[in-house]
C-alpha cells in the first residue's frame, strides 16, 4: 500500500473504502479461494525446492564450497518455512477451519492447569449464568439480576461494566469487540460493542422463547433456539437464513467447525446432540449424566459439563468419552468455554469464574 501511495497519493480514499468494505459472501468466497491458491502454490514451491537444490547451485555456477554450504542452509531454511506455512490451519470456502498436524489429545488426559479464579460474591446477588472469553483475553460475564455485563481480565481485575436494557441471560462473541446476548423475558437478540459500550443492534426473533434461549456463533452467523428448532441468523441483517429441526428442545448451544452441539432442555436426557453440516444429519452420544454445557478444544475433541458435576472428554468423532479427573468439582458448573486464540479454558461456577491455561 505504501508503494502505491508513493506513486499515486490519490488512491488513499480507495484504500479506505477497501479496508471498510463489509466481508459479504462474495468477498468471503473470493478471499478463501485466494487462500487455497496460495497454499497450493506454497506446496508446489516446497516440492520444487526439495528436488532442485543441486540444479539451482549448478545454474548459479557456484564453485566455492563454503558458499555452497551457506546457500544450501538458506535454501533448507526457506523450504522449512514454506512447509510450516503450508501445514498451518487452513480454511475452506465455507469458512470452516480445518486443523492440520495437531496431535490429538488422549481422552481424559490432563490438558489444563489452574490460572486464576475470580470470586464475584461481593458483586453478584445470585449465581453467574454465562460468560465468554474474547480473543484478546477479556472475560464478558452476564449478570441478569443487575442488568449488566461485567468485563474482566483473566487475572481477576475488572475493566468495565456495561448496562443492559433487560436481563442478559446468555452471551456469545461475534468479533473481537462485539458480543450478542439473549435476554430473559424477551424475544430478541441484542448486540453490543464492548469497547465503546454501545448497543449496535436489536434483532427480533419471532417464536423465540422468553427464557432459556441460548445463543452461539458459527462461521460469523448467530444460532438460537426457537422451540424444537435451531435458527441460523445473519447478524448484520437479522435475516433467518436457515432453520434446522431437532429431535428435542435444544439448549446450551455450541458451534464449532462444521457442527452445532446442543443438549436437551429437560434434565432427564443423557444425550449429547450435534448437527453436522458435512452429512446434513443429527448425531447423538449417551453420556453418564445429562450434559449442561460443552466446548470444543484445539484438536476438535469436546469437553461436556454434566449434571453429576463431571467433565466428560468426548472424542473428535463423537463416539467415545472419558471423565477428566483434574476438572471434577463439588460445585455445579453453569458453563464451560475454551478460547482457541488464548488457549485458555473458562468455567462458570455459582459466583466464581475460573480460568485455566493449556499445558
Amino acid at each position: 500500500m505504501t508503494y502505491v501511495l508513493q506513486l499515486d497519493p490519490s488512491k488513499q480514499d480507495d484504500f479506505i473504502r477497501i479496508q471498510n468494505r463489509p466481508l459479504d459472501d462474495s468477498l468471503c468466497n473470493k478471499y478463501f479461494v485466494c487462500l487455497l491458491d496460495i497454499h497450493k502454490k506454497l506446496e508446489e514451491i516446497s516440492d520444487k525446492l526439495e528436488s532442485s537444490t543441486d540444479e539451482i547451485l549448478t545454474a548459479m555456477n557456484i564453485n566455492n564450497d563454503q558458499l555452497k554450504v551457506e546457500l544450501i542452509t538458506k535454501l533448507e531454511e526457506i523450504l522449512q518455512y514454506v512447509r510450516c506455512q503450508s501445514s498451518k490451519e487452513k480454511t475452506d470456502r465455507h469458512g470452516i477451519k480445518q486443523q492440520h498436524l495437531i496431535q490429538p489429545y488422549k481422552l481424559g488426559q490432563s490438558i489444563f492447569t489452574f490460572h486464576h479464579q475470580t470470586n464475584l460474591s461481593l458483586v453478584v446477588e445470585s449465581g453467574i449464568l454465562d460468560a465468554v472469553m474474547m480473543d484478546d483475553g477479556r472475560l464478558v460475564i452476564c449478570l441478569p439480576i443487575q442488568c449488566r455485563l461485567l468485563i474482566y481480565n483473566t487475572d481477576g481485575s475488572q475493566l468495565d461494566s456495561l448496562p443492559i436494557q433487560g436481563r442478559p441471560w446468555y452471551v456469545t462473541a461475534v468479533s473481537n469487540s462485539t458480543v450478542a446476548v439473549t435476554l430473559y423475558d424477551s424475544k430478541c437478540i441484542e448486540m453490543y460493542d464492548i469497547n465503546n459500550k454501545l448497543k449496535l443492534q436489536t434483532i427480533l426473533i419471532p417464536g423465540m422463547l422468553q427464557y432459556k434461549s441460548d445463543i452461539t456463533t458459527l462461521n460469523k452467523k448467530l444460532i438460537v433456539r426457537v422451540d424444537n428448532r435451531l435458527q441460523v441468523i445473519n447478524h448484520q441483517t437479522g435475516e433467518v437464513i436457515q432453520t434446522i429441526k431437532t429431535e428435542c428442545h435444544p439448549w446450551r448451544l455450541h458451534g464449532s467447525g462444521d457442527r452445532i452441539f446442543y443438549c436437551d432442555n429437560y434434565y432427564n436426557n443423557n444425550k449429547l446432540y450435534w448437527y453436522s453440516y458435512t452429512d446434513d444429519r443429527h448425531h447423538t452420544l449417551t453420556l453418564p449424566s445429562p450434559p449442561r454445557s460443552m466446548t470444543t478444544l484445539l484438536d476438535g475433541s469436546l469437553y461436556a459439563m454434566c449434571c453429576d458435576e463431571s467433565v466428560q472428554h468426548v472424542s473428535t468423532d463423537g463416539k467415545h468419552y472419558k471423565p477428566v479427573k483434574t476438572l471434577q468439582s463439588t460445585l455445579m458448573c453453569n458453563g464451560i468455554h475454551y478460547n482457541l486464540t488464548q488457549r485458555k479454558l473458562l468455567t462458570v461456577q455459582n459466583k466464581h469464574v475460573t480460568v485455566y491455561n493449556e499445558i
